[in-house]
């Protein structure tokens, strides 16, 4: 019964360890689509516009710290 539960234990253990790779991965591939966007609209403005979209990157990079608002 000790062996059932143990390996029952490692199995759910196993998949959510596996979902948060999955999630951690797909939050990651989000944020570098969001920074290349911003980092292609810096490019392409000028002048307040584009202060606008530093503003915009410098904020994208703090919202990986955590308790940041």
């Amino acid at each position: 019964m000790d062996e059932m539960v143990a390996i029952l234990a490692v199995i759910i253990g196993g998949g959510f360890g596996f979902l948060l790779l999955v999630g951690f991965i797909l939050w990651i591939r989000d944020f570098r689509r969001e920074l290349q966007y911003v980092n292609s609209e810096i490019e392409r403005t000028e002048g307040e516009e584009r202060q606008y979209w530093i503003w915009q990157r410098r904020e994208l990079w703090l919202s990986l710290l955590p308790f940041y608002r």
